[in-house]
Parts: C-alpha cells; sequence; structure tokens
C-alpha cells in the first residue's frame, strides 16, 4: 500500500491538475489596473520573443537532422483548453473566460519548464544560451501566473481559476533514444511559444477592452 502511495504521489506531481486556490493580493493591491496590465503584456510579449529565439535556435542546431518541422506536426498538451484560435475569436471571448485560460496555461507549463530546464542541461550539442533562454521563461512565467491572478481578481472578484491540463510528455523529454528527446524538445518549443503568444494577445485584447473601452 505504502508503494502505491508513493506512485501516487509522483504521478500527482509529473501529470497535475490543479484545483482553484486563494491568491494572496499583497503586493498588488496598490497597483493600479493599467499598471498591472502594461506589467503583464510586457512580460508576456518579452516570454514570446524568447520562445521564438529558443525555438529558431534549436530547429538551426538539431531539426535538420531529424528532416522534420515541429510546427507541421506537433500536438500540444493545452489543447483541450479551447483555446481561441484567432485574434477575432479572442475578441469575442468574454473577460473572465479569457484571464481563466490564460491562467490555466502558465500553469499549464509549470512542470514541462522544469523537465525541460533538466533536459536541455544534459542536450548534447546544445548551446548554453538556450539552457539560459529556458530558465528564464520558467522563471518569468510564475511572474506573469501572479499578474494574471491578480488582473482577475481585480476585473472579476470572487472568481475561480479553473483546472489546468496534465502533461503526459515525461518519458519522451527522458528517452534514451536521441531522436525522439529531440522531437519532445522541439515539440515543446513549438506548443510554448504559440501559447505565450496567445497569453500576450489576448492580455493586449483584454487591455483594450477594459482601460479603453475598446477605443484602441
Amino acid at each position: 500500500m505504502l508503494q502505491v502511495l508513493l506512485v501516487s504521489n509522483v504521478l500527482l506531481w509529473e501529470n497535475v491538475y490543479s484545483m482553484p486556490v486563494c491568491f494572496d493580493m499583497e503586493g498588488y493591491n496598490d497597483i493600479p489596473i493599467e499598471e498591472l496590465f502594461d506589467s503583464a503584456i510586457f512580460t508576456a510579449q518579452y516570454i514570446s520573443n524568447l520562445t521564438t529565439q529558443m525555438s529558431e535556435e534549436f530547429d538551426a542546431k538539431f531539426a535538420h537532422s531529424l528532416g522534420y518541422k515541429a510546427k507541421n506536426s506537433s500536438t500540444c498538451h493545452t489543447t483541450s483548453l479551447d483555446t481561441p484560435a484567432s485574434i477575432e475569436q479572442i475578441q469575442k471571448t468574454q473577460s473572465d473566460v479569457l484571464l481563466k485560460m490564460m491562467i490555466s496555461i502558465s500553469r499549464a507549463w509549470y512542470h514541462p519548464l522544469k523537465q525541460l530546464v533538466r533536459a536541455v542541461a544534459t542536450l548534447e550539442g546544445a548551446c548554453e544560451t538556450l539552457l539560459l533562454k529556458v530558465k528564464e521563461v520558467e522563471e518569468t512565467n510564475q511572474g506573469i501566473l501572479e499578474e494574471i491572478k491578480a488582473i482577475l481578481v481585480r476585473v472579476h472578484p470572487g472568481a475561480e481559476e479553473n483546472v489546468y491540463p496534465a502533461w503526459m510528455g515525461l518519458a519522451e523529454v527522458r528517452s534514451t533514444n536521441e531522436d525522439i528527446r529531440r522531437f519532445a524538445f522541439s515539440n515543446l518549443l513549438h506548443c510554448l511559444h504559440s501559447d505565450t503568444d496567445t497569453i500576450a494577445t489576448s492580455l493586449e485584447v483584454l487591455k483594450c477592452r477594459i482601460i479603453q473601452n475598446n477605443n484602441c
């Protein structure tokens, strides 16, 4: 029974679904909502740019040897979140739905980013700059998560977070088959860029809607 419980705890840690949690607003209460949006948008755009650089750097180093482009074959673990596929769909989505979607996306990347940092550190032939960028994205992702939570609490008091989807790609990232590992890395980097770009665009739409009354 003890072994079963230990295995269950490991699975919950690596493939976790989050339940809504309380959020401490200390440090955010005195920040004007427009400044919160500006900071979150800046952070999201910064992460999006970093992930573009990471994906291009990885593909330039490894993708040619695999004979594929991840953007043509990737499956992302966040696709179950029913993310708007275009800016038009984002504009038609309710504010609380968008904010909770962004929180779910950010939380869904918590464990994949931790594993990606560890995996890139052992990836033969990877440049040190790639590892530094992955570490920076991992750290910055936590910051933008807090900022989006703060916006949700201010704009929709009492709103609860959605659960987030589990990531099931740990085996591929840890595979002893180098081609499988590299494919998993490229796939993760493409999905990460797609998700961070969605967050940046959604925040810009929301700022226009909430702060500028759609006059932008």
